[in-house]
């Protein structure tokens, strides 16, 4: 197999399962495909602008070994694919876990681990600000769960059950990416400007910048299947 088509392969093995099943009369995910495809340009682009700029300072880069050789302002197409791939997937496992528990086990206690969360990010972010990666990952993660927190979202306990279960499927992605199972990294970090702890090959900022780009997605995928359901009835 030719290497440099390892990092779109990885992008195609992600949605391959949420695509096929999100056809099926049940879950109907197809249905919401329009919300979705908001909530994942928007989340993306911000993501994606990101990306670009941290590429551009040196805080993370990408190997050629494993890459298709397409690029757009300076990123590979891999990595634009993993900002609706890697969404798209998520997303799916959020929706099937609301079809089948639709109640929210967590409800009693989203706002005390949004709390936690909150603080526990900012708390990082300015303990650690001289860590590019560090300090706005978990900048951005805090502030974006205080919005929330403040504008009361009830979405917020079915999303940390998701992401729970999200986790298992990210690591092994993120894993890969990093150089786990392979000889070299496709995504490769700058260690100064992160905590240098990793579980396995991933940087550990990875986790909770995984958080924050399904929390965007999901929340805005949210706002708009009730804006739809609204505007429909």
């Amino acid at each position: 197999m030719n290497e440099h088509y390892y990092y779109l392969l990885l992008n195609l093995f992600t949605i391959a399962v949420p695509l096929l099943r999100g056809f099926e009369p049940r879950i109907a995910y197809y249905k919401s495909f329009p919300s979705l495809a908001k909530a994942i340009a928007l989340t993306g682009g911000f993501f994606l602008i990101w990306d670009i700029i941290f590429t551009h300072q040196g805080v993370w880069g990408f190997n050629p070994r494993y890459l298709s050789g397409i690029y757009l302002a300076k990123l590979p197409l891999g990595e634009w694919l993993f900002f609706v791939t890697v969404p798209f997937s998520c997303v799916f496992i959020y929706r099937v876990l609301n079809y089948f528990w639709p109640n929210d086990p967590l409800k009693a206690w989203s706002g005390r681990i949004t709390q936690l969360l909150i603080f526990f990010s900012l708390a990082m972010a300015f303990l650690n600000y001289e860590k590019l990666y560090t300090f706005y990952t978990f900048l951005f993660l805090g502030l974006v769960l205080a919005f929330l927190l403040y504008k009361g979202a009830t979405h917020l306990g079915r999303f940390y059950r998701a992401y729970a279960v999200i986790l298992i499927p990210f690591l092994m992605v993120n894993g890969i990416l990093t150089g786990t199972g392979i000889e070299e990294e496709v995504v490769w970090y700058n260690n100064a400007e992160n905590l240098g702890m990793r579980i396995l090959t991933i940087p550990v900022e990875d986790t909770f910048y995984g958080m924050l780009l399904i929390l965007g997605v999901v929340t805005l995928y949210e706002w708009f299947m009730e804006k739809s359901a609204t505007q429909s009835d």
